[in-house]
C-alpha cells in the first residue's frame, strides 16, 4: 500500500520506480527502463525465469477519469507491440521465436495491480 500523501505527487518516473520495485519483489529481474525508439516506448523490461516481460505502467491519482488499467487501450497496445518488435529485432531476437509477454502494472491511488499477459 502507498500513502495518499505520497501518491498525490507521483510523476510517471516515480510510478515506474514503484512498479519496478514491486515486480522485483515478485522475483522478476530488472533488465531495462524507458526503452525508446521511433515507434514508441517500453516502460519496463523485466525477465521472469526464461520469459521476457514488457511492462506498461499506468498511474492515476484518482478514478475520476477511470481506473489506471483502463488507460491501456487497444491503440496503446498496438504502439507497445511495435516498440517490442523493434526492441527484439535490435537485440537480434526473432519476435516469432522469443518467449515474451506483456504485463500492465496499474497504480490507482494506494493500490498496485499487476495484470499478467494482457
Amino acid at each position: 500500500m502507498l500513502s495518499n500523501q505520497f501518491t498525490a505527487s507521483l510523476s510517471g518516473f516515480d510510478a515506474e520506480q514503484i512498479a519496478k520495485r514491486f515486480l522485483c519483489e515478485q522475483s522478476l529481474r530488472f533488465m531495462e527502463q524507458n526503452f525508446t525508439c521511433k515507434v514508441g516506448e517500453i516502460d519496463l523490461i523485466m525477465q521472469d525465469k526464461k520469459q521476457l516481460v514488457f511492462v506498461e505502467v499506468k498511474y492515476r491519482k484518482s478514478n475520476s477519469y477511470g481506473a489506471a488499467a483502463e488507460q491501456f487501450t487497444v491503440r496503446k497496445r498496438r504502439k507497445l507491440e511495435k516498440a517490442i518488435n523493434y526492441y527484439l529485432l535490435q537485440k537480434n531476437c526473432n519476435p516469432f521465436h522469443t518467449n515474451f509477454r506483456i504485463d500492465v502494472v496499474a497504480i490507482d491511488d494506494e493500490q498496485v495491480n499487476w495484470l499478467k499477459n494482457v
